[in-house]
């Protein structure tokens, strides 16, 4: 069964996120003073398994993306990887990538998609973006990944006055490994966002500069260009550009509640048909109800922050 909501959108892609933790504590999704859950309101192992095979099985959920806080700060994410790897579902992660030496063969074997965080080239950028000392870490897993056949792509968030003046250092970066680079609009989830947010626009022109352009395709939330030195450069702009048109994603949050919009102020709990024991013809039913009230576009929340803190949505 077609997963549909009011809009006519399909609904295929799952992003969970494992952990609220996070060893980072990034400009944009800043930890501090948030209030981390407790042990026992954090899905299982078990019961993120089920729930990725129901929606996988009942609405054709293709594709699973683990996220965080640091997806590699939950204990067993390979048994999930793998598990869900072995079901054919597509499995992709989004990490900081200080873990990503450790787990890179593993990755590759499963033949999952890893989307890596880096903003700067510079260590001490890096530990002002990151509020770790970790670039160095960061730099082992990345090419590590590389050598050991992981797909992976490199994300940035562009942040004026902090790393707007490495755009280009970023695209060579990312050319020099024959990876795919996205750049990222700061999204409105911090008190620091009208001071650092820098627009599609201005991030496109800076890689004119230097280089030639040209609009490839629209994968996904990503517009993907081709550089005339071969470099694919995605842009994903929600703020300046949106694409909720397309959209065709539901959030899992780490602690059980369904998320249709990370600008919406409303999550739905999922975990109370879980427990004591799992009620699948009820669960099913509310996925139905819930995907209904899934709203037209971020355009309903135009002027407002976002509700959630992305350390627990993992973007």
């Amino acid at each position: 069964m077609k997963l549909c909501d009011l809009y006519g959108r399909q609904i295929n892609y799952l992003r969970i996120s494992l952990t609220d933790r996070c060893n980072f504590n990034c400009i944009y999704c800043r930890s501090n003073g948030v209030e981390f859950l407790k042990r026992e309101d954090i899905l299982t192992l078990e019961e993120i398994e089920f729930l990725a095979s129901f929606f996988h099985e009942k609405f054709g959920i293709e594709k699973v993306r683990l996220t965080g806080g640091e997806p590699f700060m939950r204990r067993g994410i390979e048994r999930v990887i793998k598990n869900l790897a072995e079901k054919n579902l597509k499995v992709k992660i989004t990490t900081n990538g200080f873990f990503l030496s450790k787990f890179s063969k593993f990755l590759s074997e499963y033949e999952v998609g890893v989307n890596v965080s880096l903003d700067t080239l510079d260590p001490k950028k890096f530990k002002k973006i990151s509020g770790l000392d970790g670039f160095s870490e960061v730099m082992e897993g990345i090419d590590k990944a590389i050598n050991d056949c992981v797909k992976l792509k490199i994300n940035s968030v562009i942040l004026r006055g902090v790393n707007d003046d490495e755009i280009l250092d970023l695209v060579d970066f990312a050319w020099a490994r024959n990876v795919e680079i996205r750049f990222i609009e700061f999204m409105p989830f911090t008190e620091v966002w009208n001071a650092y947010f820098i627009s599609e626009d201005e991030i496109k022109a800076k890689i004119q500069e230097k280089f030639k352009i040209e609009f490839l395709e629209f994968k996904g939330t990503a517009s993907i260009y081709t550089s005339d030195n071969g470099c694919r450069i995605g842009f994903i702009s929600t703020v300046t550009k949106p694409f909720c048109n397309l959209c065709s994603r539901l959030r899992l949050t780490a602690d059980g509640r369904l998320v249709l919009c990370i600008f919406d102020k409303i999550s739905y709990p999922i975990k109370e048909f879980l427990r004591p024991y799992v009620r699948e013809n009820e669960l099913f039913e509310f996925v139905l109800e819930t995907v209904r009230k899934k709203p037209k576009g971020f355009v309903e929340f135009a002027g407002e922050k976002a509700k959630f803190e992305m350390i627990k949505l993992g973007g």
